[in-house]
């Protein structure tokens, strides 16, 4: 296991993960809708299979915690030892209020990462600094900061019903916070500190040579590299506070389906993936965002079963369909058992989206055909997400770390002086998405 610190070694690390994610791609490449039609169980490894069938339900359990049994074959061991000596650990936060009621309306899953970015950001920030908080949503996290320390915060979201929510829960809950605590309609590009400026001049007058901090919690998709663009090419921005989280959804580039607009952004990962970078796709960037290893190891072997069982299933279903079909699940499921499990979905065609389109007895006969093929296709299906929860850490690590040495290089880039790190909450079971990125300018040197 490597730490994370001032002396990390950021293109040595892509280049590592690199080679390895490349070599054991068919782990991820698909998404798990299309595994069957794309015959990856055919790729486990025999030896796998049988150390994966060997394994107690505690076993596999611990094997992405980094368990290994010196029973297994070699080659599966190499891959389980290979991963361990890839993951990062990092230091950690644990701010937990849990004794303290929770606010209306929060679950205490939001309720923790609210209570532990608001210290974050405290240690960080002084009253006299401006937070902008991106995607604010319904203003839970503007007002905490400023019940806690009386900060001065306008929030940002682009969902014109969110700010409107956020705007009456306010006036509602927190009437104390109005003259501190704006909330505005906008979507946020690289270009929008000129609007943001602006319009705290307008809704702060009585705020006067303004320095910013950017925060944002679930700084979901292309918001987390964009608040991160924005605060290194504006003066005034100071500092950074925020947790990214759904990495699956970052735009594309032009027509390509596998280039993204925002990964990668640093020069180092760029230069590993020169030879190969195939392993950058979507399914990749949905495995950054799975759950961990920390909710994988309390499954019990009934749960182990009805999700290999659910995956399996759904994935016959994707393979059977002509071009044009897709499903939809039905939203009372049908008790039928894995034989017929197609009734449990409605088969539709792009053509006419909303109709519904019988099951013909082409696709009977070649679900039939794929179960037969595949008799213990369930229990593989769970063997192959316990892989990719070995690789998730992996995954997650390249797209932060990646915006990490991005922040290096722009900053030795602008000659300025910055101190940067991340952190995680240390409860990755209750907050899967749970990492904080943290930078802050400490002061411009000579050009």
């Amino acid at each position: 296991m490597l730490k994370f610190d001032e002396h990390f070694k950021f293109g040595e690390y892509f280049t590592n993960c690199s080679k390895f994610l490349c070599q054991y791609k068919w782990i991820f490449e698909h998404s798990n809708t299309k595994f069957v039609q794309a015959g990856i169980l055919d790729q486990l490894p025999k030896s796998w299979i049988r150390d994966l069938k060997s394994a107690t339900t505690k076993e596999l359990n611990l094997i992405p915690s980094g368990y290994v049994n010196e029973n297994w074959s070699s080659d599966f061991k190499l891959f389980l030892s290979t991963v361990a000596s890839l993951v990062v650990s990092y230091d950690e936060v644990d701010y937990s209020t849990a004794k303290q009621p929770l606010l209306k309306g929060l679950s205490p899953k939001k309720q923790y990462e609210i209570e532990n970015l608001t210290v974050v950001i405290e240690e960080m920030c002084c009253e006299s600094e401006i937070l902008l908080d991106f995607g604010s949503g319904l203003g839970y996290l503007s007002q905490n900061l400023h019940l806690k320390k009386k900060f001065t915060v306008l929030g940002i979201d682009g969902d014109s019903f969110r700010v409107g929510a956020s705007q009456k829960r306010q006036s509602k809950l927190f009437t104390n916070s109005t003259d501190n605590v704006k909330f505005v309609h906008h979507f946020i590009d690289e270009n929008s500190f000129e609007y943001l400026n602006a319009t705290v001049s307008l809704l702060f007058p009585q705020q006067s040579d303004t320095k910013f901090m950017i925060v944002g919690l679930h700084a979901c998709a292309d918001l987390s590299p964009t608040a991160i663009k924005m605060f290194l090419s504006n003066e005034s921005i100071t500092k950074i506070a925020i947790m990214p989280c759904c990495y699956h959804k970052l735009r594309v580039s032009g027509d390509s389906c596998n280039i993204f607009e925002n990964i990668p952004l640093s020069n180092q990962l760029r230069r590993s993936l020169e030879k190969d970078k195939n392993f950058l796709c979507r399914p990749f960037l949905r495995l950054g965002c799975q759950q961990t290893s920390a909710r994988w190891k309390l499954l019990t072997q009934d749960q182990h079963d009805s999700h290999g069982k659910a995956m399996f299933e759904r994935s016959l279903v994707e393979a059977v369909l002509d071009e044009g079909q897709f499903v939809t699940a039905k939203k009372i499921r049908s008790t039928q058992f894995t034989e017929n499990a197609y009734t449990n979905y409605y088969l539709r065609h792009n053509s006419n989206p909303t109709s519904n389109c019988p099951w013909t007895d082409h696709h009977i006969k070649r679900y039939n055909e794929l179960l037969t093929q595949n008799p213990a296709g369930a229990q593989f299906a769970e063997y192959l997400t316990c892989l990719q929860t070995c690789l998730q850490p992996l995954c997650e690590n390249i797209i932060l770390l990646d915006r990490l040495c991005y922040i290096h290089e722009e900053a030795s880039k602008q000659h300025i002086l910055m101190r940067i790190s991340m952190v995680k909450l240390s409860d990755d079971k209750l907050s899967p998405r749970c990492f904080i990125i943290k930078a802050e300018k400490e002061y411009d040197s000579k050009s």
